[in-house]
């Protein structure tokens, strides 16, 4: 991130300390319609126009290291092969006959997860540490109807004689890379991966994410729409609410200072509140030397290997990028989490974190020991506090008394969401009364 743009933030931050109001000219929005989140005509919507169109993270590169390892991707009702070819390049095939059939059967790997009592409802999660690498049988698979196909190319394998012209090729899925994360894309005529990202490549840069590798994968269910999920990172008004101890806020809200960025993706920088400024060592909130959080966390990071790179802003700072549409990532100077909404019907959604840290090479994964424990289990309690309320702000939504859900200012993160949706699906498919009108393109940082 350049030196420019993070003075550029802490202007920012000081503007939203010192407002009584929203800019002055800064548009008024209608409130959000509640048929949205409930309507299955707009999940449809989405299903058909929206989710087969847009970039999707799908794996790390090195979890394919040679020609035939393989991944499994099952989520939007398809299922996805993802194969390192023999051209070293990652390949995604949607693993589906011409009738839908699957052509293999998916491997079963249950055992290698681990339940967890989530919250005080006996809601669970799931969470893996061990992710093995599998390698295709000589890189050929046998589909239900005994026919060969190569994964690695695509391509059916054998004599053709008699097979149907479009049986001679697996549908092949674009998949390109940013900094090692893998992501998949069902439209071949969508943008470049790095071109839709833009600027977030350039803005993360300092995370060295191709020296990153994943080191915990946790999972559950919850009964809301998948855009409760993903919206419910995108404000800051929760944090004193839900994030407290004994009434106390790590966080001041009130200096948060949102970036709305192209393509629905945004940016969240929210400072200390005085009292933790104080406690890490700073002389004032915006004082983001690289050193603090060193000097403050240094025993709770000992066994953590660190991202040098990583500026005093973020160390000194809650800071998270948002990917549209559903990717939300908390970084720090240690690494970060994915956070991923994946819908399963209009009311349900899986939602996951990844996390990522920096690679540990050849020996034992670092999740097995206690400062890693320990960090993977305060962010249990960190999202068991944040979904906690999404069931029931679903049913909110979910009540004929309400027909549409209010946005302010500091929530144009969600507004800019709800606008890049409308543009993909297309505005003149969604009902009026469902629409959002265009009211943030003269706010968005090019």
């Amino acid at each position: 991130m350049k030196e420019a743009l993070v003075e550029q933030l802490k202007q920012e931050i000081r503007y939203e300390f010192s407002r009584e109001g929203p800019p002055e000219g800064f548009p008024k929005f209608p409130d959000i319609p509640a048929g949205r989140y409930r309507s299955q005509e707009f999940f449809d919507l989405e299903m058909k126009h929206f989710w087969p169109t847009v970039w999707l993270y799908a794996t790390r590169e090195e979890e394919l290291p040679e020609p035939g390892f393989y991944q499994v991707w099952d989520h939007l009702g398809i299922q996805v092969i993802l194969v390192r070819g023999e051209d070293l390049a990652i390949h995604a095939f949607e693993n589906a006959s011409v009738d839908g059939s699957p052509i293999f059967d998916v491997p079963d790997d249950s055992d290698l997860f681990h339940w967890k009592e989530f919250d005080s409802a006996g809601n669970n999660l799931q969470f893996q540490q061990e992710f093995p690498r599998r390698k295709l049988p000589e890189g050929v698979f046998r589909s239900h109807e005994g026919h060969l196909y190569d994964f690695t190319t695509g391509k059916f394998v054998g004599d053709k004689a008699g097979i149907p012209e479009e049986k001679h090729r697996i549908r092949e899925l674009r998949c390109e890379t940013w900094d090692g994360w893998v992501f998949i894309n069902q439209d071949p005529d969508a943008e470049p991966l790095l071109d839709w990202l833009h600027p977030l490549p350039e803005q993360m840069s300092m995370f060295q994410g191709a020296t990153l590798r994943m080191i915990d994968k946790r999972w559950t269910i919850i009964p809301c729409n998948w855009k409760v999920t993903v919206e419910a990172f995108q404000e800051v008004y929760h944090f004193k609410h839900i994030h407290q101890k004994a009434g106390v806020s790590g966080l001041d809200q009130r200096g948060a200072t949102m970036g709305v960025l192209p393509n629905g993706h945004s940016r969240m920088i929210t400072p200390l509140s005085k009292r933790a400024a104080e406690m890490t060592g700073m002389d004032h909130q915006l004082d983001w030397r690289t050193d603090l959080d060193r000097q403050a966390f240094g025993a709770l990071h000992d066994g953590m290997a660190e991202i040098k790179t990583v500026n005093g802003m973020t160390r000194c700072t809650s800071t998270a990028f948002s990917a549209f549409p559903n990717l939300v990532t908390p970084v720090s100077a240690t690494g970060m989490p994915f956070l991923l909404a994946w819908p399963l019907d209009v009311g349900t959604t899986r939602f996951e974190w990844i996390t990522f840290c920096v690679d540990w090479g050849d020996g034992p994964s670092p999740a097995s020991s206690e400062v890693w424990r320990n960090r993977l289990d305060g962010f249990d309690v960190v999202m068991e506090e944040d979904t906690r309320n999404m069931a029931p702000m679903q049913k909110s939504l979910n009540s004929p008394g309400l027909t549409g859900m209010p946005v302010s200012y500091q929530e144009r993160r969600i507004w800019n969401c709800a606008e890049q949706l409308d543009r993909m699906i297309g505005p003149e498919r969604i009902p009026e009364d469902l629409r959002v009108p265009q009211l943030l393109a003269p706010y968005v940082e090019r």
